[in-house]
């Protein structure tokens, strides 16, 4: 099978490997479609402390059941699945206090950019997933995203009726407006990209540019009022996130889900936090509660989770995906196995 490796930084290289036996309790997985994640990107780019050269990157996927290990009854050849590329141990003091996603005993998967993927016993067992008949392999690889979001919407503590301020229309901040709003919040998205404003118009998002007339005067336009509820940032800037804090309303939440690098600060001001209660909050990732409502979510929601893929490219211009990501115009990613599939 063929893989495509990291081998340098900004460097892609396809190389040949033979295709793995799936073990006892193991299922070998076709892959059909992976999305394009920051994390990917980040490590494409400028390094990742845990993705070094030379690694296969890629955790957003999608495929269908090749072959079976002994003792597997869940799946069967053909099945269409997603799975989530770690579970947590569910054992451990983060798991019981419903933090899956901070667990220090997880199980992963490897890099799932090429051919087949091998899954694990307990990603199986625990983790993986049927797609519904009209959910495509494209959509399908939501998943992972969508769940991420999912916990960013959890620790924000949407109500209903809440007013919600997305900083970011990117992908990971369309999906954050369009799980708001199914907690029947009245959202609106900040982005100052021509292109990422005109796609997040075609997911029905009601979005604005900073540039236009400023932040302040167009909340005030649209909401009687300049501050919100909760404010998520989804956009990896210190500077965007300390603007972002001051659009809190007293009582308000302000989510810190656009990563920074480990040694960045920021500056908040003391007197709003004290006494006017605005409190600040991350999130990390996903945990397997959420995984799954992120796949039933899809199930239900398909034709609407399609609009936020954006580009799709082939495995075998998986370093143009690189670069479209680069510009930051795009919304998700795909990187699309057709082309593969057809070649075997």
């Amino acid at each position: 099978m063929k893989i495509a490796e990291l081998v340098a930084l900004g460097r892609i290289a396809y190389r040949e490997i033979p295709v793995p036996n799936p073990g006892p309790g193991e299922i070998l997985v076709k892959t059909r479609a992976v999305g394009l994640c920051g994390t990917d990107v980040k490590a494409y780019f400028r390094g990742h402390p845990y993705f070094s050269p030379p690694c296969v990157l890629g955790h957003e996927f999608a495929g269908t059941v090749a072959a079976l290990g002994k003792g597997v009854e869940r799946f069967k050849v053909g099945d269409r699945i997603v799975a989530a590329p770690y579970v947590e141990c569910g054992e451990c003091e983060f798991c019981k206090r419903g933090l899956g996603e901070l667990c220090t005993n997880k199980a992963f998967i490897d890099g799932a950019f090429k051919e087949f993927i091998l899954l694990p016993r307990s990603i199986i067992e625990r983790a993986t997933f049927r797609l519904d008949a009209e959910v495509d392999f494209a959509t399908g690889s939501l998943a992972e995203p969508l769940a991420c979001a999912y916990n960013g919407i959890e620790k924000a503590g949407i109500n209903p009726g809440d007013r919600v301020l997305v900083i970011g229309a990117g992908p990971m901040g369309v999906m954050l407006a369009l799980l708001a709003k199914s907690q029947e919040a009245t959202v609106l998205v900040s982005e100052i990209s021509p292109e990422r404003l005109a796609a997040a118009r075609q997911l029905e998002l009601d979005v604005i540019s900073p540039d236009d007339n400023g932040l302040a005067e167009q909340l005030k336009e649209r909401w009687g009022r300049a501050d919100a509820d909760r404010v998520l940032v989804a956009v990896g800037s210190r500077a965007v996130f300390e603007e972002g804090f001051n659009f809190a309303a007293a009582g308000g939440r302000v989510l810190l889900f656009g990563g920074l690098p480990k040694e960045e600060k920021v500056c908040v001001d003391a007197f709003k936090v004290h006494y006017r209660e605005i409190s600040l909050v991350g999130s990390f990732g996903f945990n397997l509660r959420q995984f799954q409502q992120a796949v039933s979510w899809l199930n239900d929601n398909s034709s609407l989770a399609k609009r936020v893929i954006t580009h799709t490219v082939p495995f075998s211009e998986l370093t143009r995906a690189f670069e479209l990501a680069k510009d930051a115009k795009e919304l998700k990613i795909i990187v699309d196995f057709a082309e593969q599939e057809e070649d075997q």
